[in-house]
């Protein structure tokens, strides 16, 4: 007959042991720097709304919560299991964003489960909560990507083109469905994501410089339709010198003339704000206006900040609701910590960044290796952009900052990125289940 207190000692001795040897090969590092920024996120959120007694800071901290539970469910699962399911995990994330894209061609909201916010239909509502769909198709694409590059041979050009229209159309559909909505910011994510893996799949660099020359092209064409734009706010200006914000009252005019249908108004005003602040917003009031309070928060941080809590900009409306605690947040971090935490934050994501490429460069296969390198593109490409807006060195375009910016969808889907990595660096030589590593 069985005894009852020795089964349940041998059934804690193996959960014991069990607990032990994950945690054993586990990337803490990662863990606690994901942690931190997530601490800093929650405080910063709660400071920009704190005069306004909003309450973000709660929706986030319930949206942290769900995303460390999906962290560590998808940093348990070994990751080589979704190689098989990869392509009907990408075609999940596009039948997402489906219904969006259609809303957005026929220019009709769907009641209230899809709807146009500013101009642009980027959610579905599904009543308790809402989903941002580009967020999520950023995971899906990056792991039918990696599976896609593990078994393609890349190498020599003129033996690589396959592979590398392979990766172009595979990232090119979730770009074009995204930017469609119109979002500009989230589709862009693609194009570095790809060059990336195709970078570490070691795709000659004859093709890079085919893909430089092409996008100088586009850029040419972009600014040749940009000159256009500036010609037409120079004749508002002229007509009615007394108009305070002349890109706004000219909007939709450009849109239904011009011949280049990649951009939409409210994007020219952003770019034009950027390269000619002085013609896009003489007054200061219209499309730069929000870059304009950012800088001054930063300035305001000085070395060591105001003090948290005693930043001014986004806590007393300068920096509008909308953007101190999604795409700004950055500014009034700086504001509140100055350069020294400003620079304490970025080398906590450059930390992060170093575990995750390191955690490619030990994988156990190409498709570990290729999932971390991509997961590291998408994180570097939002911390680049979102802090270049922050400080007037990149042009405006809805890029939130990993694990700060608000946002249910955006947070969960980081949580899942570096969820792949974790079990990525779990299964490395040495690792539960681990292998020879993809560099070998």
């Amino acid at each position: 007959m069985a005894n009852p207190a020795r089964n349940t000692l041998s059934w804690l001795t193996q959960a014991r042991d069990d607990v032990a040897a994950f945690a054993r090969v586990t990337d803490w590092t990662q863990v606690v720097a994901i942690l931190l920024l997530c601490v800093a996120g929650y405080f910063s959120i709660k400071s920009a709304g704190d005069l306004r007694d909003s309450d973000f800071h709660t929706q986030q901290l319930l949206y942290m919560v769900v995303g460390w539970g999906a962290y560590w469910a998808l940093a348990s699962t070994d990751y080589r299991e979704l190689r098989r399911f990869a392509r009907w995990i990408y075609l999940a994330g596009i039948l997402l964003l489906l219904p969006i894209f259609v809303c957005a061609i026929v220019g009709a909201d769907l009641g209230s489960v899809i709807r146009s916010v500013y101009g642009s239909r980027r959610w579905i509502n599904l009543g308790l909560f809402s989903i941002q769909p580009s967020e999520f198709a950023k995971v899906t694409t990056l792991v039918f990507l990696a599976a896609f590059l593990a078994r393609s041979h890349v190498g020599r050009l003129r033996d690589s083109w396959g592979a590398a229209l392979g990766v172009a159309a595979i990232a090119f559909a979730p770009f074009f469905l995204i930017f469609m909505q119109p979002d500009l910011g989230s589709s862009l994510i693609f194009v570095p994501l790809a060059a990336a893996l195709l970078h570490a799949a070691n795709l000659s660099r004859r093709f890079f410089v085919a893909v430089g020359l092409a996008s100088a092209l586009l850029l040419s064409l972009v600014a040749v339709d940009l000159s256009a734009y500036a010609d037409r706010v120079q004749e508002r200006i002229k007509a009615h010198p007394e108009d305070r914000n002349p890109t706004a009252s000219i909007r939709g005019r450009h849109d239904a003339e011009t011949w280049f249908v990649l951009l939409k108004d409210y994007q020219r005003e952003r770019i034009l704000s950027f390269v000619a602040p002085e013609l896009a917003d003489p007054r200061g009031v219209g499309a730069s206006w929000q870059v304009r309070q950012a800088l001054i928060a930063v300035g305001r941080g000085g070395l060591t900040g105001q003090g948290y809590n005693e930043g001014m900009q986004a806590r007393l409306g300068f920096l509008p609701e909308a953007a101190a605690h999604n795409d700004f947040v950055f500014s009034g971090f700086a504001e509140e910590h100055g350069l020294l935490g400003s620079l304490l934050l970025v080398a906590l994501y450059g930390l992060l960044l170093w575990r995750v490429l390191r955690t490619g460069l030990r994988a156990a296969d190409r498709f570990g290796s290729f999932l971390s390198v991509g997961a590291a593109a998408i994180l570097f490409t939002h911390l680049f952009i979102n802090v270049g807006m922050n400080l007037n060195l990149m042009p405006v375009t809805g890029v939130p900052l990993p694990f700060l910016s608000y946002g249910g969808s955006f947070i969960l889907s980081c949580f899942l990125l570096l969820g792949l990595v974790q079990s990525v660096h779990r299964h490395a030589p040495g690792g539960e289940g681990g292998g020879l590593p993809a560099t070998a």
